[in-house]
């Protein structure tokens, strides 16, 4: 508990001072399924205290359906799919893909991972059929 309560006062002093400063944080982003999988997400403050997230991938299965997604370490308090609405991209031909979206940066502190979803059926709402292609530790 003290280890978590410790986690979450520096992810404060951290976004609070990126806040201010409007500075950009990144996010490696390793392969799970594919070892040549990589990417990397970009956190930037922007206006009406709000968190963008880019996110820029390649090494995936080529012309794939992926989703992305925030995750909480903390047993039973979940996962949210990033942004609203349609929360996937899809790969080119070489295996490349990208996505972006804004958030509420309170939205945004409760998160401890970024996990980047394959559909290998195509249906995003499979999350049992789903394999985990990309993770990134938010906190270092």
């Amino acid at each position: 508990m003290k280890y978590r309560l410790l986690l979450i006062a520096i992810a404060a002093v951290f976004f609070g001072t990126a806040a201010v400063s409007g500075s950009s944080s990144r996010v490696d982003l390793i392969g799970e399924v594919w070892d040549s999988a990589a990417g990397e997400a970009v956190i930037t403050d922007v206006e009406n205290d709000e968190k963008e997230i880019r996110v820029e991938a390649s090494g995936l299965q080529p012309n794939s359906v992926y989703s992305i997604w925030l995750i909480d370490d903390t047993p039973m308090l979940g996962e949210l799919g990033i942004g609203s609405g349609d929360l996937t991209f899809e790969t080119d031909s070489e295996g490349n893909g990208s996505y972006t979206v804004r958030l509420p940066s309170r939205q945004f502190k409760d998160w401890d991972k970024i996990e980047i979803l394959h559909h290998p059926n195509n249906d995003t709402e499979d999350l049992a059929g789903a394999e985990l292609a990309l993770l990134g530790d938010l906190w270092g």
